[in-house]
């Protein structure tokens, strides 16, 4: 028996249902949602995406500036701390050479100096000498043939510690004169304040009566000293009596100016007519500014200086 032929068909009605039905619900959908689809997108314009964009490019270019610049600062400060290193090492190289140098030093023997010969001793001055003519004798090593006579005598504050020194200096003065000689002593202070034997503070003779009154004064003077040492006006007030010759005992410089225009003022008053000795009481050794002032001041006015330390 011969079979029977069955046709086959792909697509059946209860499909073409399934695909209609299906169609028609995504219309529907497509149909409800469509009022939405506008509410869900962005309300931002192209040229506002740009604009935003380009800021976005400008603020990721301003960041890749400061990045670099940051890289930059980070090499400087590598180099920096390279260079600080370097020194660091370089000072401690030098400090090792230094402790080297000083250990050098430091092993140098020096020699002890040489030692200092004792100063020959001074020969003693001759005694004081009188002759018919005039007057020649040694005062405290001074030598002079004049026959009228200044004693100028500092009696500043500091030299109340020569008060004995002082009072024998002028006694060795006075005790040499001779009746034919002339003589008038001037002490200063500060001020300038002056104390003069004769009161008068004029040359006067030297008679027994005057030098046993000159002997009375000099041992009250030191009851005087005190203030400072005007020098100079000393020195002036004397030159007015016109002396042969002037005898300036003191221990300090004096401060009634500078003593090398002091020194030039005096000469140029003076213009050699009297000689001008002078006479340093006390340890002037230890006083240059003294020591020069009296001695260039002899030195120019044809006198001599003497130290009197004892």
């Amino acid at each position: 028996m011969r079979a029977r032929r069955r046709d086959i068909s792909i697509f059946t009605v209860s499909a073409l249902d399934l695909f209609a039905a299906a169609l028609g619900a995504f219309i529907l959908i497509v149909l409800i949602l469509f009022p939405y689809y506008q509410r869900g997108g962005t309300d931002v314009s192209m040229e506002e995406l740009e604009e935003l964009v380009q800021k976005r490019r400008l603020a990721a270019s301003t960041t890749q500036t400061e990045m670099a610049e940051i890289r930059a600062l980070e090499a400087e400060i590598a180099l920096l701390d390279r260079q600080y290193r370097t020194a660091e090492e370089n000072m401690s190289e030098v400090e090792a050479e230094l402790r080297e140098v000083l250990q050098e030093i430091a092993e140098i023997e020096i020699p002890d100096p040489p030692p200092i010969p004792e100063p020959d001793p001074e020969p003693t001055p001759d005694p004081p000498q009188s002759v018919s003519r005039g007057v020649e004798f040694s005062i405290l090593g001074l030598a002079t043939d004049e026959k009228n006579i200044a004693i100028v005598v500092d009696m500043s504050g500091s030299m109340d510690q020569h008060r004995s020194k002082v009072t024998a200096a002028i006694n060795e003065v006075l005790s040499v004169l001779k009746p034919d000689n002339r003589f008038v002593i001037l002490g200063y202070r500060g001020g300038p304040t002056y104390e003069a034997y004769p009161s008068s503070g004029r040359l006067i003779d030297a008679s027994d009566a005057n030098l046993s009154g000159a002997r009375r004064f000099v041992s009250g003077l030191s009851r005087n000293f005190g203030g400072g040492t005007p020098t100079q006006s000393a020195l002036m007030r004397v030159l007015n009596l016109n002396p042969e010759a002037i005898i300036l005992m003191s221990d300090g410089a004096p401060d009634d100016g500078d003593p090398g225009s002091i020194v030039a003022n005096i000469t140029a008053v003076n213009r050699g007519r009297a000689e001008i000795h002078t006479v340093a009481i006390g340890d002037y050794t230890s006083d240059r500014r003294l020591t020069l002032f009296l001695q260039e001041l002899a030195a120019r006015n044809r006198g001599d200086f003497v130290g009197r330390a004892r």
